[in-house]
């Protein structure tokens, strides 16, 4: 198996930060400024979409990196995380699609 390089590293590691210290910050900043709850909702999803662009950032990379030089066995990782993030989306949407 292939190591993440510091590229990679910073990339996730700023998505855990966000994810850990800058996004519950911000949710209970609206929660404690008394913003309606549909309000605080759009907070809560920019701040998932947020670190989600962050880590997807990190792993596309990695993904990249690893079919670049492992050949087809890299290849089929990259189509993982592809249909993994393909599924996730449709799950978000399905989730959205039922709230309403």
């Amino acid at each position: 198996m292939i190591s993440p390089n510091r590229t990679e590293l910073m990339w996730l590691a700023l998505g855990l930060v966000w994810f850990f210290l800058a996004s519950p910050l911000l949710i209970a900043l609206s929660m404690r400024l008394g913003l309606w709850p549909q309000m605080s909702f759009w907070i809560a999803l920019i701040c998932f979409l947020v670190w989600v662009a962050l880590t997807g950032i990190g792993l596309s990379l990695y993904s990249l990196r690893v079919a670049r030089e492992m050949g087809m066995g890299g290849l089929a990782v990259v189509v993982i995380w592809i249909g993994l993030a393909i599924l996730l989306a449709q799950g978000i949407m399905s989730a959205f699609r039922a709230g309403r």
